[in-house]
């Protein structure tokens, strides 16, 4: 499972001419590939910030009762 697949959203992409439909402006529901794909790298950084910091409370606690113990 990739986390971040830029292959299938088109991100990595670059085509030689526009679209007319990337010309015209976007809609009220319609969010840019771009805007999406940051929204998820952002994601995927809090998920990982958030594990991280999982592993050292435990770290933290696992020694401290180390300490109590011995």
């Amino acid at each position: 499972m990739a986390l971040l697949d830029f292959g299938r959203s088109g991100v990595g992409r670059l085509s030689k001419a526009p679209s007319p439909a990337s010309r015209t402006p976007l809609g009220k529901g319609q969010r840019s590939t771009w805007w999406r794909s940051a929204l998820k790298v952002a994601g995927t950084l809090f998920v990982l910030m958030g594990i991280a910091i999982g592993i050292l409370t435990l770290r933290l606690a696992l020694v401290l009762w180390h300490g109590v113990l011995y």
